[in-house]
């Protein structure tokens, strides 16, 4: 039973009710019919988000947001779910530009040092003289970081392609992708910047005895810098 409003009078009377209690005006059958069909419709219930589907939503948004455009869904969740996705779009828009970068900074730096192979096993084939002890430049590793951080051309005048020696505190012992030992030493107050030291492949046994914070003298190779990252090679343990 639901309650209606009297055409004439409008008093809330009963559904079921002839004619109005309060004016005695009749019901008519349309109003009843109306009124029994809008107490009767459905209604659409709303959707919560559930955990797993929050969760796909955080994990593969690209996939699970389109879920909140079905009925039932507030407005809120579905702002929340579609910013979510525009915010993973940009994300994974700035992942592929950081591996385009990655790739060729990793496949510049692969050239190099096969060049650099080249060129080393084709002195080693070809016996040179023996030539007069060279006294090498020092330099410490704070020396050569400021160097090239002040100016890059002046530094690979100084350092590229020549010998010299470095001494600094080591900060980490790593392999790069060709499976070499370097090091690098603390010469940057940012640590995403320390100058790296390639060592020759027959020193690996040298690279296994440091630890970090162990005081070294070197005798390397300047090779230039990557993105104001000085950079040598061919590195031994000077005495």
């Amino acid at each position: 039973m639901a309650l209606i409003n009297c055409s004439e009078c409008g008093n809330q009377i009963s559904d079921q009710a002839v004619s109005c209690p309060g004016c005695g005006a009749p019901i008519s059958q349309g109003l009843k019919a109306q009124t029994a069909m809008a107490y009767n419709a459905p209604k659409t219930e709303e959707r919560k988000v559930g955990i797993l589907l929050g969760l796909g939503i955080f994990i593969v948004p690209f996939i699970f947001v389109w879920f909140l455009l079905r009925n039932g869904h507030t407005p809120l969740a579905r702002i929340v779910g579609f910013g979510w996705f525009g915010l993973a779009v940009l994300i994974a828009m700035g992942g592929d530009q950081d591996r385009t970068q990655s790739t060729s900074t990793s496949n510049s730096t692969s050239s190099a040092a096969s060049q650099r192979e080249s060129s080393r096993l084709s002195q080693i084939a070809t016996p040179a003289a023996p030539a007069e002890p060279v006294v090498l430049r020092e330099v410490t590793a704070q020396q050569l970081a400021a160097a090239y951080e002040r100016n890059t051309v002046a530094a690979d005048q100084q350092f590229k392609g020549k010998r010299f020696k470095v001494t600094g505190v080591v900060d980490s012992i790593n392999t790069n992708f060709l499976g070499r030992p370097y090091i690098t030493l603390r010469g940057s107050t940012n640590r995403f910047m320390q100058p790296q030291f390639e060592l020759e492949r027959n020193q690996t046994s040298y690279a296994a005895r440091l630890s970090e914070g162990m005081r070294v003298t070197l005798a390397c190779t300047g090779s230039g810098d990557v993105a104001k990252i000085p950079m040598s090679d061919e590195c031994v343990p000077a005495i």
